[in-house]
């Protein structure tokens, strides 16, 4: 009955309807037309007569590329970027502004310096869609890996430091940093010391903190910005707050920044991961094995015995407590070459100690029969010479592998990884 009542009350309203009483209302357009969007670009971007620097964010980590576009000419623009060396001086793009389906976009073509790039960075787009400006910055977004390309106002005393190859300068500076004789870092800033680890390749810094019994470990990845080197991400550790790292100078053992920054190359860590070393040597229920393709070296002489030249060389081999010696209720390591699958000899079975400091010594026990290859023997016993030096090691975890670092002075190291697992 319910139904019925609301279903009468609904054909009154219908039917008390005039004819004429629908109204006409004026379309109102939502959307901004491409051309008038373009517009928008092209206006914003010639506001300004110096340029524009950019950042360009891509890949799943996020990572960052810096740079400057002057947008000189129609279709040609003064460029510059931190990607790789190829790019870090003063050069010049080719670039179009078009509306390609409906879209207002900066397209880079093929064959421009941009474009280069992009096929070198594999991640970057060369189209770009204008999506909105916002406090200055306009910000575009790739078509097809949704790259982030962010234009900011390029000042005239900025775009003198970069017409001066400021970036190709900072570059030379930080390669210079990580080529020094030491295998640490530390970075101090008012007043604190924390360790540093410097990864060129991902362009990642790794602050250190904490105790070596708790140590923390803050990441960001970085980039050249033209007046020295910005993070990605702000990193704040025990109250200091690490950003921009500019000014740059260059140093005997150190660089230093104009905001009272200094980075100095160590003889031994600032904090060291005594547990992660204690890894290196044993894991409950695990047999360990590690292999190392160049053994022992320094940083400008990354294999001191000259493995690479010994015939059918495939890797030097650290075995942790690779037997049991009865006689002297001990374990030994194994320590020796392997070519191609075989043993040549000249193998040694070390004991080792592991200090509560972290510090692991190697002490001689065994050694096999001389090998017949001289190549090994001179290989061996120029290794020797480092495994058994008296001072031990530090253990570094390093990517999927560690490193063996000479507590004497930290000018000699050896990195090692696990074998691949073939099951």
């Amino acid at each position: 009955m319910k139904k019925y009542i609301l279903f009468m009350l609904s054909l009154c309203f219908i039917f008390s309807c005039k004819k004429g009483d629908l109204n006409t209302f004026e379309v109102i357009e939502v959307w901004e037309k491409p051309e008038v969007k373009l517009k928008k670009l092209t206006d914003a971007i010639a506001s300004h007569k110096t340029g524009w620097e950019f950042i360009i964010e891509y890949g799943p980590n996020q990572v960052v590329t810096y740079g400057y576009l002057g947008f000189n000419s129609e279709n040609s623009s003064e460029f510059i970027s931190d990607f790789s060396k190829n790019y870090s001086t003063y050069d010049k793009t080719d670039y179009k502004f078009e509306i390609i389906k409906t879209n207002p976009s900066i397209r880079f073509p093929k064959g421009s310096k941009f474009s280069n790039l992009a096929t070198d960075a594999q991640l970057i787009d060369t189209l770009f869609t204008f999506k909105d400006i916002k406090a200055d910055t306009i910000i575009l977004e790739g078509e097809i890996r949704k790259s982030i390309l962010k234009l900011t106002k390029c000042s005239p005393e900025k775009l003198t430091q970069l017409k001066g190859n400021s970036i190709d300068a900072d570059y030379e500076k930080f390669k210079k940093l990580t080529e020094m004789p030491k295998y640490f870092f530390s970075y101090k800033q008012n007043g604190k010391t924390f360790g540093l680890e410097i990864d060129t390749a991902k362009r990642l810094l790794s602050f250190l903190s904490g105790t070596n019994q708790n140590p923390v470990v803050t990441k960001s990845n970085y980039f050249f910005n033209g007046s020295g080197i910005s993070l990605v991400k702000q990193v704040d550790i025990e109250g200091v707050k690490i950003k921009l790292i500019e000014g740059l100078e260059l140093k005997t053992s150190s660089m230093s920044s104009r905001n009272g920054v200094e980075i100095t190359n160590e003889s031994k860590p600032q904090i060291y991961d005594i547990k992660t070393a204690k890894e290196f040597t044993v894991v409950a229920g695990k047999r360990l094995w590690w292999l190392s393709t160049h053994g022992f070296g320094k940083r400008n002489q990354p294999d001191i015995a000259g493995f690479q030249k010994i015939p059918n060389f495939t890797d030097f081999n650290l075995a942790p407590d690779y037997d049991y010696y009865e006689e002297y209720k001990t374990y030994f390591w194994f320590m020796g070459l392997n070519l191609r699958g075989e043993n040549p000899g000249s193998f040694h079975g070390p004991v080792s100690r592991f200090a509560e400091n972290g510090i692991l010594r190697f002490i001689p026990f065994l050694e096999g029969a001389p090998a017949t290859i001289p190549s090994v023997i001179q290989a061996m016993n120029i290794t020797a010479r480092y495994i058994y030096n008296r001072n031990g090691f530090y253990v570094i975890k390093t990517g999927i592998g560690y490193t063996l670092v000479d507590a004497t002075d930290g000018l000699t190291w050896a990195y090692f990884q696990a074998p691949a697992d073939l099951s």
